[in-house]
């Protein structure tokens, strides 16, 4: 398990985690998990192709402070079955596994080169996609 690094700019004015660094780490953690899966830079330049985000949203549950122990559980929620549409929920846990933060993206494929939502999704990301964790409550679209 690999725990969250704050640094001093991560705060607010209450000391503890601003809300916009929430979604910076998450973001963070969806790229790190994506090329894990083979979904990295390379592959969606290769393929013209790359994540667009349509909702991005957190609840916040309890305080993030500057020495916190952090990590984020990054999982699909759901997704269509040909990965055209997806959400991923990041929880941010502490290392007693309470829930902190839920945050939530919705999202789809845009070909970088002509600029629209991209189908069908190339078998090596839709490859990457279904082996992605998953929620307990996971569900095809």
């Amino acid at each position: 398990m690999k725990y969250l690094s704050f640094r001093w700019a991560d705060l607010d004015p209450n000391f503890h985690l601003r809300h916009s660094a929430y979604y910076d780490l998450a973001a963070q953690a969806r790229i790190d998990i994506l090329h894990e899966y083979g979904i990295n830079i390379e592959r969606m330049k290769a393929e013209n192709f790359g994540p667009v985000l349509f909702k991005e949203q957190c609840e916040f549950k309890r305080e993030i402070h500057l020495d916190s122990k952090i990590h984020i559980a990054t999982k699909l929620l759901r997704m269509k079955e040909d990965g055209s549409f997806w959400i991923i929920q990041h929880e941010f846990l502490s290392d007693e596994n309470k829930l902190h933060a839920l945050l939530k993206v919705e999202g789809s494929w845009i070909d970088t080169i002509k600029r629209k939502l991209a189908r069908p999704v190339p078998a090596s990301i839709l490859s990457g996609l279904t082996r992605f964790p998953k929620t307990a409550d996971f569900e095809y679209m």
